[in-house]
Parts: C-alpha cells; structure tokens; sequence
C-alpha cells in the first residue's frame, strides 16, 4: 500500500490496517500509518536540515517512502520517509519527515 492510498482511507480504516499490520510484524507500515496521522493535510514547520531553511511553514499535501535495502524492510530500518510542503506562496518544498513537525 502507498503512502498516497493512506491519506485517501479514513481515520477508523487506518486503525484497522494498522493492527491488522502489528498481528503480521510489518513495522515499515506501521510507522507509515504513524507519519501519516500525523502529518497528512496539516500546516508543519522545518525545524532542521540543510536544503529547506528553517522556519519555513506549510502544508503537507505529499508522503512517501523509499526503502534502501534490496530485500526488503519489515522491520522498518532501510526506509526513508519524505514529504512535499507548499509554503503560503505556493513554493514547494521536499525534506525528510525527519526535518519537520506539526505546528
């Protein structure tokens, strides 16, 4: 499942998913449900890195994932998550969900 097909499902499916993904020991999507609870459709902040200043404010309207391993990642220790921010002058933004927090 993409981070996109999880911002479209409501509130009570991804806590069904998110169970049915703890019985199965697939914590890559577990922490996939958590950032996207967390950080879909809202106003954040960058609060670190090095390519988008700090400071900037915006919301997020992209989430996704990209997993280094060539075996795969259930256990969620090779996968980078990454969001797109517009900024209140329509100026996109790409960081790490790592760079961000809710405001």
């Amino acid at each position: 499942m993409t981070m996109k097909e999880l911002m479209e499902k409501t509130p009570e499916r991804m806590d069904e998913l998110n169970e049915a993904f703890i019985l199965r020991g697939n914590m890559t999507a577990v922490k996939a449900i958590s950032i996207v609870k967390k950080f879909a459709h809202k106003r954040v902040r960058v609060v670190k890195g090095r390519k988008v200043p700090k400071g900037t404010e915006g919301e997020v309207f992209w989430l996704g994932s990209y997993c280094n391993s060539p075996y795969g990642d259930s256990m969620g220790l090779y996968t980078t998550f990454r969001c797109g921010i517009r900024d209140d002058d329509g100026n996109v933004h790409w960081t790490s969900v790592d760079n961000i927090e809710a405001v």
